[in-house]
């Protein structure tokens, strides 16, 4: 389902064979607070949120689709190309001001489905308590419109989802017992020896009565769940906690998640059971694969690469992970697209080795990943962005219909119930906001 209902620009004039195409950007300040998710239209057709600040964007006036192996280099020329041509007038001048694209990539290079770069046609943004609207035409200096709430009304209240007796009907493509098995055929491939861990994955397919309105899930998951990296880019959507590639005045910075504890939505782990946690020999060799394969991939991008000296645990509602930070200094020319293709796929969505694991999950799912565990995010004209892992995700099929996807690290030690459970976990999120929890702000 394509979340976009309004009309596209018209096309470019003609352009020289080789000439890039030309963009007029313009980013006008908004002198007055603006609540930004109350402010996701029906027409919302990309957004970025986290902590009531971001993102929210409607039409497309350029987008590059991709593939293949060279899909992130090919995406990044296009795009720096449509910079090196555009006029932009940003009265802002912050890093998410001006010109930008948002974009999601394919987790593996033979997808079916394509790789996007796009910039929208309308932005309103809030960023460290300034709010600011950025549009962007492909024919003239674009003039905004009386009121920043001439296109971006309220957050539309949803109809159907909560009052629903029966539910969405859920369909998972496996039965508990089916899954188990799968887990148990990964296990025994890497105690023989063909890899060290692996990341598999469950699709879950959710029909609902009432029409699915991309705005309404976007700030159920904002309000619930506002630590996360909340995105709808292209067909997907989601709230993850694992920001891949950040990068910022030649600075970068990654968080890596691996090793998982399941908890109920209002509690936490007691202060025994998380020290059991970070400890746990299981846990902390699925997370160790996990920060190496960023760190030993970053070393010809980067000086002065430092990670946490012992992971944290970092709390969100329903689960608690094993988490590190890496920091580093950018090498020059450096862009955030350029790391988040050398860092795609990690060992916390893929496995170690990464070829090898990567054989182990297109012989076991049974669907191709599409968007799911791949870089979600923006750059801007300088490069410089954010790329969080697709995950706590779901893909937009149809008005009706949504794909779940989600995983777990296995390593010789994964027990097929507990790897089970965990999956369930990491669909809650999407579940709780397609049944209409999480309408009312969150205090977390």
């Amino acid at each position: 389902m394509s979340p976009m209902s309004t009309p596209p620009l018209s096309p470019a004039p003609a352009a020289a064979p080789d000439a890039p195409p030309r963009l007029w950007v313009r980013t006008v300040r908004i002198d007055e607070p603006v609540d930004l998710l109350g402010h996701i239209p029906e027409s919302v057709t990309a957004a970025w949120l986290r902590h009531g600040q971001g993102l929210v964007a409607i039409g497309t006036a350029w987008s590059v689709q991709t593939a293949g192996p060279h899909r992130f280099t090919a995406a990044a020329a296009a795009f720096q190309s449509l910079a090196g041509a555009a006029r932009v007038d940003d009265e802002v001048r912050s890093a998410v001001s001006g010109l930008l694209a948002l974009g999601s990539f394919s987790y593996a290079a033979a997808s079916q489905r394509p790789s996007t770069l796009t910039v929208p046609r309308a932005v309103l943004g809030v960023q460290e308590g300034e709010a600011f609207l950025t549009l962007a035409d492909a024919e003239g200096e674009p003039a905004p419109p009386p009121s920043w709430r001439d296109l971006f009304p309220s957050t539309p209240r949803p109809t159907g989802h909560a009052s629903d007796p029966t539910g969405p009907d859920i369909e998972p493509d496996h039965t508990p017992q089916e899954y188990q098995r799968l887990v148990r055929q990964a296990v025994a491939q890497i105690r023989e020896g063909v890899a060290e861990k692996v990341v598999l994955s469950e699709t879950t397919t959710v029909r609902t009565e009432a029409p699915i309105l991309p705005a309404v899930l976007l700030a159920r998951l904002a309000h619930a769940y506002p630590s996360t990296w909340t995105y709808l880019v292209d067909d997907v959507i989601g709230a993850s906690p694992e920001m891949l590639a950040q990068t910022s005045e030649g600075r970068l910075f990654s968080r890596v998640l691996a090793g998982t504890r399941s908890v109920s939505d209002d509690g936490e782990l007691t202060v025994e059971d998380r020290r059991a946690f970070q400890h746990d020999a299981k846990e902390r060799l699925e997370h160790a694969y996990a920060v190496d394969s960023v760190t030993s991939r970053l070393e010809d991008l980067t000086t002065d690469l430092t990670s946490s000296p012992e992971p944290f645990v970092l709390r969100l509602p329903g689960l608690e992970h094993l988490a590190s930070d890496v920091s580093a200094q950018l090498r020059p020319g450096v862009t955030s697209v350029e790391v988040a293709e050398r860092l795609h796929p990690s060992a916390a969505v893929s496995g170690t080795p990464r070829e090898d694991a990567d054989a182990v999950i297109e012989n076991l799912e049974p669907h191709d990943r599409a968007g799911y565990a791949s870089p979600v995010g923006w750059v801007n004209a300088r490069g410089d962005g954010q790329w969080a892992i697709a995950l706590r995700m779901a893909h937009l099929l149809d008005e009706h219909t949504v794909r779940l996807q989600a995983g777990g690290g296995l390593v010789a030690a994964s027990d097929p119930v507990s790897e089970h459970a965990e999956v369930l976990a990491k669909n809650r999120p999407m579940l709780r906001a397609l049944r209409g929890r999480g309408d009312e702000a969150s205090t977390r």
